[in-house]
């Protein structure tokens, strides 16, 4: 079972879903205490937006392992898909609990606040997590669209051109998206 869960998340990682699904189905079938194929199988179906599936399967997640720092960030994540913000961020403060050392559920605890208009929690969550984690991407993107959603332009030009700089190239897409904000302001760097 341990090929078939490392092929499925193999397949999760560049893409494939189905085969990923196909996997490991098969894997929580023949292992149904193995909390690692399920939340892989309910990251899956989230990629897929089968998000009732991926719900029923992060339940059993949270019900084998309660305290799995993955599985309420993964389950986090479908609640902010499904528009239940308040709970996703209930997920992300105990999953950033339960691994102070883990960057994601700060990142995502905060995009859950200022999605609820809670935009000074969210500057609050971020910028403890600058602290933690200095000169991280991720903290500096996510700084510069809370402040491009609030209205402070110059803390957003501060921020997207430290992300830019911190990013280096490793985010195209995500980086170009920057510079094209930057530039309708008048301030790529």
């Amino acid at each position: 079972m341990l090929e078939k869960f490392n092929a499925g998340v193999a397949a999760l990682n560049r893409g494939d879903a189905e085969e990923a699904l196909l996997l490991l189905r098969e894997v929580t079938a023949s292992s149904p205490g193995l909390v690692e194929g399920w939340n892989a199988l309910g990251l899956a179906l989230l990629r897929q937006k089968r998000l009732d599936e991926a719900d029923a399967v992060f339940s059993k997640v949270l019900s084998l392992s309660p305290r799995y720092a993955l599985g309420l960030l993964n389950a986090g994540l479908l609640r902010l898909e499904q528009g239940r913000i308040e709970e996703g961020a209930a997920l992300f403060s105990r999953a950033a609990d339960l691994s102070p050392g883990a960057l994601a559920p700060r990142v995502n605890l905060a995009v859950a606040q200022a999605r609820s208009g809670n935009f000074g929690q969210a500057e609050e969550t971020l910028l403890a997590a600058g602290r933690r984690f200095p000169g991280h991407p991720d903290v500096l993107y996510h700084l510069g669209t809370l402040y491009d959603r609030v209205g402070n332009r110059a803390k957003g030009v501060e921020a997207y051109t430290a992300f830019l700089s911190a990013s280096a190239g490793s985010r195209p897409s995500l980086e170009e998206r920057v510079r094209a904000r930057l530039r309708a302001w008048g301030a790529i760097p």
